[in-house]
């Protein structure tokens, strides 16, 4: 399935796929690290055509800030750049403390699917304040293109329109129900969007579906996103006028 799932990425277009298996973020799962190594390796030995590098989507637990100075949770264990994925149906109170450890380490953290947390989705303004921290956000393909639900488009719409949205993911877990393949309609969403010129804060499609991700891929420098006052108190007028809804979204996945 990997090697079927890597050659659907290649006809959509990609050229380099930052592979992000589920680990919680705690101590007894360090393991799990290893068998993701070997499995990794299983489909490099198959030498696909394919730029591939291994990561994780970390799962931020109450002892996610004991794992902070642990290489293997981070991409390719050069202790840049942690993806960090919240629960579903909140923010957690520690969250906040989480991302000033990590980058306390000089870890930048990515926030994975902001879009899809009730937290989030009832109080935008927490997206605002992860980027004001050092965070940056990555918005799923799907969600841009209306094929999670209507509350998670909607919030992803507002998150680019806030310019707050540094890269694209496709979180696809397999060639059915969640492939690689919607890509192209993804970037030319972001090239339209890009053209309406509609941002607080300009984003460009190339910087939110290439640069950004290659530079986690490289493990180089991403630039921080750079909020003066004059933007936040746009941001937040803006966030402030959506109206909290109930979560709608088309299907559930049960991982």
């Amino acid at each position: 399935m990997s090697l079927a799932m890597i050659e659907d990425a290649r006809r959509s277009g990609v050229t380099s796929i930052l592979t992000t298996p589920h680990i919680r973020g705690c101590m007894e799962d360090a393991f799990v690290h290893e068998l993701h190594k070997q499995a990794f390796q299983t489909v490099l030995d198959a030498k696909p055509a394919m730029d591939l590098h291994l990561g994780g989507e970390v799962r931020v637990t109450p002892e996610t800030h004991r794992v902070t100075d642990r290489p293997e949770f981070t991409a390719d264990e050069r202790s840049k750049y942690i993806l960090l994925e919240l629960e579903f149906d909140k923010v957690p109170s520690y969250f906040s403390q989480v991302l000033f450890e990590y980058r306390l380490h000089g870890i930048t953290p990515i926030i994975a699917h902001p879009e899809r947390n009730v937290g989030i989705l009832k109080n935008p303004e927490y997206a605002l304040d992860f980027v004001r921290q050092g965070a940056h956000l990555q918005v799923t393909t799907g969600s841009i293109l209306g094929e999670l639900g209507e509350s998670f488009e909607q919030c992803a719409h507002l998150l680019l329109e806030c310019g707050l949205v540094s890269m694209l993911s496709s979180d696809a877990h397999n060639t059915t129900t969640r492939p690689f393949t919607n890509w192209p309609g993804a970037y030319e969403f972001m090239q339209e969007f890009e053209k309406k010129g509609n941002f607080i804060r300009p984003i460009t499609a190339n910087d939110v579906c290439t640069n950004n991700a290659a530079a986690v891929c490289n493990g180089t420098p991403l630039a921080p996103v750079d909020l003066d006052e004059n933007a936040i108190s746009a941001i937040r007028a803006r966030l402030s006028q959506i109206t909290p809804s109930t979560v709608k979204r088309k299907r559930f996945f049960l991982l």
